[in-house]
């Protein structure tokens, strides 16, 4: 089971979730409706993925997330809104957080969401894809490493991790590690939309067949 703590100001919205994942994967372990409780809810329930609203009456959620992260670097950050508007996103993926679900989504789409990013995934709605792909999205994402980039170029021709690490002289466990880093760099949802920013902006390229 994962443990889950949900970090809302909405009572109802809290309870109504809670209620909703009752014979999912997930254990909710407490809930909280402010910033203050929710630093004592993490430090007496241990979650291992905190679902947190942006929009909290005593601060912001983004805040909240970055500041989670330094208090238990472990934990896993899945930031929930109604917000899409682009600034709200590039700001809660700046913030570390491993995922942005909308509250529009069905609940299968944020289980899904929670679970992928419990496994160690990253997750971003798909509905916010147009503003993840647009020029604006792909020149303000973080830069790559050369090892970073390394990576993708192999994972864009087809490789594997396994394979990339033989290759590379590396565990696959580094293997994925560069590619967690990718993922979370570039604001994507997964290592395909990973490649598909790098591509875009240039940061690697696919080696053309020489013509014959």
């Amino acid at each position: 089971m994962t443990r889950l703590a949900i970090v809302d100001d909405h009572e109802v919205l809290r309870e109504g979730l809670e209620s909703l994942l009752v014979g999912t994967d997930l254990e909710v372990v407490g809930t909280a409706g402010n910033v203050a409780a929710a630093m004592d809810l993490m430090e007496h329930s241990a979650p291992d993925v905190a679902l947190v609203d942006i929009g909290l009456p005593d601060g912001s959620g983004i805040d909240l997330a970055r500041r989670l992260l330094v208090e238990w670097p472990a934990l896993r950050i899945v930031l929930y809104t109604g917000e899409t508007d682009a600034e709200f996103l590039y700001e809660g993926l700046d913030s570390g957080a491993h995922g942005y679900a909308l509250k529009a989504g069905p609940m299968q789409e944020l289980v899904s969401a929670i679970t992928q990013v419990a496994a160690g995934g990253s997750y971003v709605d798909p509905r916010l894809d147009r503003i993840l792909l647009s020029e604006r999205a792909t020149q303000k994402a973080s830069a790559l490493s050369p090892r970073e980039r390394e990576v993708m170029a192999l994972m864009a021709e087809g490789r594997t991790a396994d394979v990339v690490g033989e290759q590379l002289g590396v565990s696959v466990e580094t293997v994925r590690t560069h590619v967690r880093n990718a993922i979370r760099k570039l604001q994507a949802r997964n290592r395909v939309h990973a490649i598909a920013i790098a591509l875009e902006r240039g940061d690697i390229a696919l080696e053309r067949t020489p013509e014959r």
